[in-house]
């Protein structure tokens, strides 16, 4: 889903062109930047240092690096050795992890562009996405808002206890593990449905399909709401974090019917406002849930 930049320190070695660079991105942008090599900031503010940038202008630099560490920074893990960053960049396993590679002077090389010079179509048309409608493709999507995180929410309504939606989380659990994240809580927010359905037939079938997954270090709380309760629409589908969030036009369900698996979905970023307001709605007070019933696995 988001597409994943890496920025040369000394191509936005002042104010202006640091500002310029890092408005471009952000969660809700679809568009990230990779922490390369990991001390990225500390790299960036000695190539200011060496510009001879002065106190004040300093200051606002450090400043804006550390607001972007939470909203448009990401790591990656890339292998870095020694100090040249151009053929650190230039390297296999590095280049075509990252969907474009931004440098302070031209270079004639497969994803490399000079800021100076960049087209501003490189950073359009980030915000939406399609993908497949199998589990790991879903889960591939929510890459980065997964790993924002410890805690994720899912909303929608048709989510249920049955092995088309629970694939589907399965899939993301695994995709932390895989990039060494560890989630520690999983939210879902979903529709009671029909009178007869109620949280206590369907915690045996939950604990059946996720408990394997979740072991102990992962809590699962689903909330099943009564929709005619509701002060809202509960229609769409939502995957939230703290930092960032994602709807998905289909919701979290890899379709029972092989063939609909290759059928492409939406997928799409949130803006900030959107992303607190839901926030807000539905990990504020538990007791404005409508006739919400609930289940917490594992089982204790």
């Amino acid at each position: 889903m988001h597409a994943i930049f890496a920025i040369e320190p000394e191509a936005i070695d002042n104010w202006k062109d640091l500002k310029y660079a890092l408005e471009k991105f952000g969660y809700s942008k679809g568009l990230l930047i990779a922490r390369f090599p990991k001390p990225w900031p500390r790299l960036v503010i000695e190539a200011c240092e060496r510009r001879g940038v002065g106190e004040v202008e300093r200051a606002r630099i450090v400043e804006k690096l550390r607001q972007a560490q939470s909203d448009r920074l990401v790591r990656m893990g890339l292998p870095f050795d020694g100090d040249d960053w151009i053929a650190n960049a230039k390297r296999d396993g590095v280049r075509e992890r990252l969907s474009a590679i931004l440098v302070r002077d031209q270079r004639d090389a497969e994803r490399f562009h000079c800021l100076a010079e960049v087209e501003e179509a490189l950073f359009e048309n980030r915000r939406d996405v399609q993908v497949k409608r199998n589990a790991n493709a879903l889960a591939e999507a929510a890459l980065y808002v997964l790993l924002s995180s410890d805690r994720v929410v899912l909303v929608d309504p048709y989510f249920e206890a049955k092995p088309r939606c629970c694939k589907v989380l399965q899939a993301m659990i695994k995709l932390c593990r895989e990039h060494g994240h560890q989630l520690s809580e999983v939210v879902v927010y979903t529709a009671k449905g029909t009178p007869k359905r109620h949280a206590n037939h369907d915690v045996a079938d939950y604990e059946r399909l996720l408990s394997g997954d979740l072991a102990q270090e992962i809590k699962l709380r689903i909330y099943m709401l009564s929709v005619e309760g509701l002060d809202q629409d509960f229609h769409a589908r939502y995957l939230l974090s703290q930092r960032a969030g994602l709807r998905f036009d289909r919701g979290f369900v890899e379709p029972e019917d092989h063939t609909q698996r290759d059928h492409l979905t939406d997928v799409a970023c949130l803006d900030e406002s959107r992303v607190a307001e839901l926030n807000s709605r539905y990990l504020g007070d538990e007791g404005d849930l409508a006739d919400a019933e609930s289940i917490v696995l594992p089982l204790k």
